[in-house]
């Protein structure tokens, strides 16, 4: 049995009767005894406290007890409530509804997993947008294969019936959704609040990391948020302050029609070389001009610039894991002319490096090391060989 358009969920009543008992039940068990007068409007709420973002720029968060208010850049306010807390009167229509506990998540937006893993709140997680196989975080694999999180279909076609079942209470997308907007609305129709995460796309590296302030309000880990953030920043301050190296690092892979991906000067990853203490070979006149973080560069193009690099880093993610150089040479095999081919420096990106999001400060200490030539306790990167 499918759902494929709003208007037929609303014309066949068994259907319709089926997927909102869920609903009303799900309703009765938040119900919260106060009485009328008890119950705060929204327009006299004082948000007057503020979660610190010190780089962070798409998200911002205010609280007052009981509740937070979040504005995430581009996307509609969205209101959480504490449990045995009220639902304010006369929230503005446009406002996002999220009543805790959040404790049946439909996560969509894979890079998050890891906010809930360093969190210890996996268990809010009750529905993947990715099978098992596609997962490379330990805790994930395992909570799939004992039946704790369950696969819900991915972002462009969710199970509805099975969100509906087993009363889903948060989805949170990526930026994917965009793609699939009809899909956003079926879901806030049926009563399950959308939050979209946009980490994606901030411009600072540690901006990203951030992010897991949002996750600290949403599930009741405020202080351990925090914290844990404070403490990656001070795995930085080692060589935050130090020399800067003159080396050059390219990172990228090669397609199947034969071009090299990279990403452009304004994306994170060269973001996160030049905290390391190295340069990116591409810089904006490379540009493309496009809205999007990455571009193909045409492989006599990627040559011209990247011959000379120190190093290169082959990005596993859309390719795959490489091992030797002999792979690369199958690549294309001009690159046994490149500086870094010829003076053993080349690496590549492990399988789960953008799954886990919190390793940012760890894969930058990688790249710190690799240019200061040690290849010792490695997180993120391998040498090929």
């Amino acid at each position: 049995m499918r759902l494929n358009t709003k208007s037929e969920f609303f014309t066949k009543p068994l259907i319709t009767l089926f997927l909102i008992i869920p609903l009303f039940a799900s309703c009765s068990r938040q119900r919260i005894n106060v009485s009328e007068n008890t119950i705060p409007n929204f327009n006299s709420l004082s948000f007057n406290k503020k979660i610190d973002f010190s780089y962070a720029e798409e998200i911002s968060i205010e609280k007052t007890e009981g509740y937070s208010l979040v504005k995430i850049e581009g996307e509609k306010p969205a209101i959480i409530i504490e449990e045995n807390y009220p639902t304010p009167k006369n929230i503005p229509s446009e406002y996002t509804i999220c009543r805790k506990p959040l404790d049946k998540t439909y996560l969509v937006s894979t890079s998050a997993m890891d906010f809930f893993i360093k969190l210890n709140v996996l268990s809010s997680v009750k529905f993947s947008c990715i099978k098992k196989e596609n997962w490379f975080l330990r805790e994930a694999v395992t909570a799939m294969e004992n039946g704790e999180i369950l696969y819900a279909g991915k972002y462009s076609a969710p199970d509805y019936e099975l969100l509906l079942k087993d009363r889903c209470n948060l989805a949170i997308e990526n930026t994917m959704i965009y793609q699939k907007p009809e899909v956003k609305e079926k879901l806030a129709v049926l009563g399950i609040p959308v939050l979209v995460e946009k980490s994606s796309y901030e411009k600072n590296p540690l901006g990203r990391l951030e992010w897991i302030k949002f996750y600290g309000t949403l599930y009741g880990k405020e202080e351990d948020a925090e914290n844990f953030f404070n403490e990656k920043l001070k795995g930085l301050s080692s060589f935050s302050s130090g020399i800067k190296s003159c080396k050059k690092i390219a990172f990228f892979y090669i397609t199947s029609s034969g071009t090299a991906n990279v990403r452009k000067s304004s994306d994170y990853i060269p973001k996160m070389i030049f905290i390391a203490g190295g340069n990116y070979f591409l810089d904006e006149s490379t540009d493309d001009g496009k809205n999007h973080s990455t571009m193909n560069m045409q492989f006599e193009s990627f040559y011209e610039k990247a011959v000379d690099a120190d190093i290169l880093i082959y990005n596993s993610t859309i390719d795959g894991v490489l091992s030797t150089k002999n792979e690369l040479l199958k690549k294309n095999n001009l690159f046994e002319g490149f500086a870094a081919f010829k003076n053993d420096r080349i690496f590549c990106t492990k399988e789960n490096f953008f799954q886990e999001t919190t390793g940012i400060t760890n894969f930058i200490i990688d790249l710190n090391k690799v240019l200061k030539d040690d290849e010792t306790e490695l997180t993120y990167i391998e040498k090929l060989k």
